[in-house]
């Protein structure tokens, strides 16, 4: 009997072991007159330390390089599963100095940001789990592909899964995370984060792969005809000082 129940520990624990993390994204549009450095210290002081007391850690906070307005922030969360998720929402909700902070930090006759947007990504199977750059790679590109239907998503993550992920790997493209989206606005669709030296090492990477035998093999694939995109969009991102990625 103990063997039996031995057995299925075991099993538990590689099973928790294997799982595909999950991601969320938030999204900051922040006002043209929003305190930027209350905005910092609730997120430095508050917001990830809270949740790295609970076993959540690389946090990545980043603002894009561009000029743009209004300016956004982005903020990268990945956890162990859904439950770990859950307990998170739960535990952010009820605490206090969380809340307080909150409140001090962005009164309500000046917000620090407008709104935020959120969305909810399982890891790919090809790549369950996020990668942490080094301290060389701190220019990071956010990618997002839309599908126009639920075939040619599926058949796009499978590219990816079964060949454009380890190509990714051979050129040096930093691979951070690959996200299916399961939760969110403009579905079908998926997002993954690559981190580079720069612009230029990022531009000539991308150059190779555009003109690598595996892509061409890739793409010329019956199976994978028409799976991109019917839309993608990209955001160069710059890590803040307190970020964890």
């Amino acid at each position: 009997m103990k063997k039996i129940i031995l057995l299925y520990a075991l099993i538990t624990c590689f099973d928790l072991f294997g799982q595909n993390e999950l991601y969320e994204i938030r999204t900051y549009e922040l006002f043209q007159y929003s305190n930027f450095k209350n905005f910092n210290n609730y997120f430095e002081n508050h917001f990830i330390p809270s949740l790295n007391q609970q076993g959540i850690n690389n946090i990545g906070v980043f603002k894009e390089v561009s000029e743009d307005l209004p300016r956004k922030i982005y903020v990268f969360i990945p956890y162990a599963d859904i439950k770990s998720y859950h307990k998170a929402r739960l535990l952010m909700a009820s605490n206090e100095i969380i809340q307080k902070a909150s409140a001090e930090l962005s009164p309500v006759n000046k917000p620090i940001f407008n709104r935020y947007e959120t969305s909810l990504y399982m890891a790919f199977d090809g790549m369950p789990k996020m990668v942490k750059p080094d301290d060389k790679n701190r220019f990071f590109e956010l990618r997002t592909y839309e599908s126009h239907s639920e075939d040619a998503y599926r058949r796009k993550v499978d590219m990816f899964n079964e060949g454009e992920l380890e190509l990714f790997d051979q050129l040096d493209f930093g691979s951070v995370f690959f996200g299916d989206k399961i939760a969110g606005e403009r579905m079908p669709c998926l997002t993954y984060m690559l981190a580079f030296e720069s612009l230029e090492e990022r531009n000539e990477n991308w150059g190779q792969f555009s003109d690598h035998p595996t892509w061409t093999k890739l793409k010329s694939d019956p199976a994978y005809k028409d799976s991109c995109c019917s839309s993608i969009t990209r955001a160069f991102l710059i890590a803040l000082p307190y970020s964890q990625l």
